[in-house]
């Protein structure tokens, strides 16, 4: 499952990190990342997350105030 964050109007409410923070964080004070672990290509924004993790990135996506996590299967 791909993960992507448009952090561009990421408001840093850490909803997403607080849903699901095996896959997203805020560091220090910093818009949502995806954790590097599961980063593509090293970007921040973007990522694949394993089978076991896509409930709780789907919740996170779906909590999200703004909407800026997207999910594609």
């Amino acid at each position: 499952m791909k993960v992507n964050i448009d952090r561009d109007g990421c408001i840093e409410c850490a909803v997403c990190e607080s849903s699901c923070e095996q896959v997203f964080q805020l560091p220090n004070g910093e818009k949502a990342t995806i954790v590097e672990k599961y980063r593509k290509e090293g970007k921040p924004e973007s990522g694949e997350v394993p089978p076991e993790l896509e409930a709780c990135a789907q919740e996170a996506a779906d909590s999200c105030p703004v909407s800026v996590i997207t999910i594609e299967k």
